[in-house]
């Protein structure tokens, strides 16, 4: 027989055992020891968190030639055939590969038979939201009515994918994804029990990449043993998952508190170079981000993972965390976390990379200290600055005189604006406008000058269309038939008589554009 995977060797054969659930085992250990057990159960929640494992103890629970009972002996003939998987009263069937009518019809025809060695036939149904609607419609009749002597178990990660009618019929019980420290705990006992040497910030990494999973953190074990004989460090983990190395995460935080650009979008070109996985990368600056928020809040915090990736002391860590405003590290992780799901979907990771290194060097690292004084002093020529506007569209609604002074100019264009944004209907007219510069306000004539660079706005509102709509916009907001003068001199008017005269003098048809 071939070497068994330390998962499944150390796989929970007793209730006790199984790590992080215990409101669901106390819950059956309970419905076995007063007779309530269900006819049918569902076992919800993330992958590695003990369902198929829960469902084969309560199987043996059920059928323990001491049972049923809330503690199974393991030692029975029935509870080491249910440990071995050849049960005769226990069907573990896989969802995703029988799925359809006619494997839940053979199904239906097994029911009607009695348990050959146990008390009861079990059957374990696991992705059981795999099962096509026929399936799930063979199958009601025999949940609603089952015969005494047959229990269901029904495992899932995608409970929102089975029919409401299923749900219905079975008691339902939700695993929750399984605590870091529980699962280093585990870890710890299986390493000391395998005669593994392996450091606590190594088990901690590993138990923080299973993500609530205690097989994918057992199995992960497993494959680090593998990677180094049996010796499980830090490094090794790393080196292992392709995680970020301390220094090169180090040399990332220097930057962001130096605002050091040049040398952050060299650190990022050097990685990408030297092969290393730029997502784990940003992945790893978000733990650390994590973790200094953590022990900026309690200093006697457990060890955190971004501790373990800078290879630092809680000293150390409470050192460089001082040095970031906790909205700062905020601001990390949710920028990293953005540009990962775009990285992930792109050839070129290093250059969203590089784009939200350009966003976080350019934000303040600490808070920023500004003398109350000048506070005071910037929020009376604000609150001036408002009431001016204010007075403007007042003067501009009761439809009052327009004659604004060159000075104010500007509070009259950037009031104009910001009822133009406020509108749905105008909002493309803003698009246009809000990069011109206003030059004057005579009467009804409206100076207004777009730099070189913006051509393209210039045009679209010089159209003779779009200029007599924006014109009516403007009428219905100002309340008064404003003029747009573009790129023109408030100091040379244009007679209004030039059209005729010019044809007086040189002849010629006047033509009106439409």
């Amino acid at each position: 027989m071939g070497r068994l995977s330390l998962y499944r060797k150390w796989r929970p054969q007793e209730f006790k055992d199984v790590a992080g659930q215990e409101h669901i085992i106390s819950t059956l250990q309970n419905a076995i020891e007063t007779g309530r057990v269900a006819h049918a159960y569902l076992f919800a929640g993330p992958r590695g968190t003990g369902k198929t494992t829960t469902a084969r103890l309560l199987a043996k629970a059920l059928n323990c030639v001491n049972g049923p009972t809330s503690s199974p002996c393991d030692e029975c003939e029935s509870c080491i055939a249910i440990r071995e998987g050849r049960s005769l009263d226990v069907f573990e069937i896989d969802g995703a590969s029988n799925r359809g009518i006619d494997e839940i019809r053979e199904l239906r025809e097994t029911v009607r038979f009695k348990a050959t060695q146990g008390n009861y036939k079990v059957y374990i149904i696991d992705e059981v939201h795999m099962l096509t609607t026929e399936a799930f419609n063979a199958l009601l009749k025999t949940l609603e009515e089952p015969p005494e002597h047959v229990i269901f178990v029904f495992a899932t990660t995608e409970p929102q994918k089975i029919p409401a009618t299923i749900l219905s019929r079975c008691q339902r019980f939700t695993f929750r994804r399984i605590p870091s420290d529980v699962i280093v705990q585990r870890l710890t006992e299986i390493s000391e029990k395998e005669g593994i040497q392996a450091e606590e910030g190594a088990l901690r990494l590993l138990a923080e990449t299973a993500q609530g999973g205690m097989r994918d953190a057992i199995s992960l074990l497993d494959q680090s043993i593998a990677f180094s004989e049996n010796i499980v460090t830090t490094t090794v983990v790393q080196d292992m998952l392709g995680l970020t190395d301390a220094q090169a995460l180090n040399a990332f935080y220097q930057v962001l508190i130096s605002k050091d650009l040049t040398k952050g979008l060299s650190l990022i070109k050097s990685a990408s170079e030297e092969g290393k996985d730029l997502v784990h990368f940003m992945e790893s600056a978000m733990q650390v981000a994590r973790g200094l928020l953590v022990v900026k809040a309690d200093k006697d915090a457990p060890l955190q993972s971004g501790e373990i990736l800078l290879n630092i002391t809680r000293e150390e860590s409470m050192e460089l965390a001082a040095k970031f405003d906790s909205k700062y590290l905020v601001r990390i992780i949710e920028t990293l976390a953005e540009t990962i799901q775009k990285a992930k979907r792109t050839a070129d990771p290093e250059l969203f990379f590089e784009l939200s290194l350009v966003k976080l060097t350019e934000e303040p690292v600490g808070t920023t200290q500004v003398d109350a004084a000048a506070i005071i002093e910037f929020n009376k020529k604000l609150e001036a600055q408002s009431k001016k506007i204010q007075e403007l569209e007042q003067k501009i609604k009761e439809g009052r005189s327009l004659q604004v002074e060159n000075s104010d100019i500007n509070l009259f264009w950037e009031g104009l604006l910001q009822q133009l944004k406020s509108r749905k209907d105008t909002l493309e007219y803003w698009a246009f406008l809000n990069v011109a510069e206003p030059v004057a306000l005579e009467g009804i004539d409206l100076y207004i000058s777009f730099p070189d660079a913006y051509e393209f706005h210039r045009a679209n509102v010089e159209n003779p269309k779009n200029k007599s709509l924006i014109e009516q916009k403007l009428e219905e907001l100002t309340g008064k038939a404003l003029r747009l003068r573009i790129d023109e001199s408030p100091k040379f008017k244009r007679d209004p008589n030039f059209l005729t005269k010019t044809q007086e003098v040189f002849g010629g048809k006047i033509i009106k554009p439409e």
